[in-house]
């Protein structure tokens, strides 16, 4: 029995360590949203080479009130697994989505894993007027098309994982514009079947925002702009209408009725209002924390007359800044940017700029995302608001590099690097010697010579 326990105990003990060493997460693209709305929910884990993933199969919903629009094709980039959910709800208040499971298959290894509970907070309806507010309908005869935003999303998804991480930012860049113009030209072939075939026009509309609408002919014969998901759209790409004929319809918006907030209280809207306070206010927190700890060394000491925290000098380490003007300028001198290894040049770039904020700050900026640290300096740390300015450029563009795979340009990365030099030299701790100290040292070493001198005297 007691062999049966301790063996239950290893294998429990091993399945949660190999699930650290997955570094299983799930997130919402949005925790907010308004009923009848989508938002995306996004899993990552890191798995061994050569697995094979088998995600959790849902029909309608992936749990009660959560309701599945699209499940999205998994990605196996390295030892990167992605997959997304399209989800929305139509249940007003904190809505809670369950652990979502999924098995790796390594070798003969089989393995179960589950992402945390995520907490949706699902508002009322914007209330809509029952009457239209503009409805718009075709002023001539033809054909309906929709901007293509430059086929963006089709390029990155027809050029493989393994030949972007293949190639140089500059080769990759032309081998877009290759792509873009072969997808230009078929879409151009397609177009002119049904008459229209003014190519300078073709490429306009292909590269303008999908929100646009045109209705062509021989020409461009009119061009409207459906503004958002709110309005109601009743035709299609490629299709004929009619002078006269509905193209889509706007609604005016009215204020949201309060009244409709008023939903039964739940025990998952109230840990989920904790969490956003702790969330958005935890700097009030810590200065509350350190006022409080202020005040109890000031009673304390005037009770007892002496410190309740020893007084240790510590000698002190390098300065931060010397330590991050040296990784910099090694940064500067390999250029491993230009061997393509963009990612991990910006990842040591941010690596350098985190750990000199923790050591001239105290902030353990390594563990905090871009948004807090940038919420940090804007809410107690002061600097001038260029240093603002370089440090989000620096984080933020190596985020969009590290987890949106975008290929900056040679100028991004030169910005980047002196942006950071930048930022340490203008905010560098100035290190002034104490003549206080100096004096005290000076007069150890005089009374240390004159009782040397004594002493060989009196011998």
């Amino acid at each position: 029995m007691k062999k049966s326990v301790v063996t239950l105990l290893l294998i429990a003990v091993a399945l949660i360590a190999s699930a650290q060493n997955y570094n299983i997460s799930a997130k919402l693209q949005n925790d907010s949203i308004i009923v009848g709305e989508q938002t995306l929910i996004s899993i990552s884990a890191d798995i061994p080479p050569q697995s094979q993933v088998i995600p959790q199969q849902f029909a309608d919903t992936i749990c009660d009130k959560i309701f599945l629009i699209k499940d999205n094709e998994a990605k196996i980039d390295g030892g990167k697994y992605t997959k997304d959910y399209l989800i929305t709800s139509f249940d007003t208040g904190i809505n809670v989505i369950s652990p979502i499971r999924f098995m790796v298959v390594s070798g003969a290894d089989t393995n179960e894993f589950s992402t945390a509970e995520l907490y949706l907070k699902v508002n009322p309806y914007i209330l809509i007027d029952t009457i239209p507010r503009d409805t718009i309908f075709a002023q001539n005869s033809g054909t309906v098309l929709f901007g293509k935003d430059g086929f963006k999303n089709e390029i990155e998804q027809y050029i493989p994982d393994s030949i972007k991480q293949s190639m140089s930012a500059d080769t990759l860049q032309m081998l877009r514009e290759e792509i873009k113009r072969q997808m230009i030209q078929q879409y151009a072939s397609q177009v002119m079947q049904t008459g229209f075939t003014n190519q300078q026009q073709i490429d306009s509309i292909a590269n303008a925002d999908s929100h646009r609408m045109f209705v062509v002919d021989k020409d461009i014969m009119e061009t409207h702009y459906v503004y958002g998901s709110v309005d109601s759209v009743f035709v299609q790409e490629g299709q004929k209408v009619e002078k006269g004929d509905i193209l889509f319809t706007l609604f005016e918006i009215e204020d949201i009725n309060d009244e409709l907030y008023n939903t039964p209280f739940n025990w998952a809207e109230f840990w989920y209002d904790v969490k956003t306070f702790f969330s958005k206010f935890w700097w009030l927190i810590l200065l509350v924390i350190v006022a409080g700890a202020i005040i109890f060394y000031v009673i304390y000491r005037k009770k007892h007359g002496k410190s309740p925290i020893p007084m240790i000098k510590i000698k002190p380490e390098r300065p931060a800044h010397e330590i991050a003007f040296e990784n910099l300028e090694r940064i500067r001198n390999e250029k491993i940017w230009s061997r393509g290894q963009v990612k991990e040049y910006h990842v040591q770039l941010t690596d350098t700029i985190r750990t000199y904020i923790d050591n001239r700050y105290g902030i353990d900026a390594e563990q905090m995302t871009t948004s807090e640290i940038l919420d940090m300096f804007n809410a107690a740390i002061p600097i001038d608001s260029e240093d603002k300015m370089r440090l989000r450029q620096m984080l933020e563009l190596a985020d969009s590099v590290k987890f949106a795979k975008f290929q900056p340009l040679q100028g991004d990365n030169d910005l980047s690097l002196r942006n950071a030099f930048d930022f340490v030299e203008h905010t560098k701790e100035i290190i002034v010697n104490d003549p206080k100290v100096i004096n005290a040292q000076a007069e150890i070493e005089a009374d240390k010579i004159t009782t040397e001198e004594k002493n060989d005297k009196e011998a």
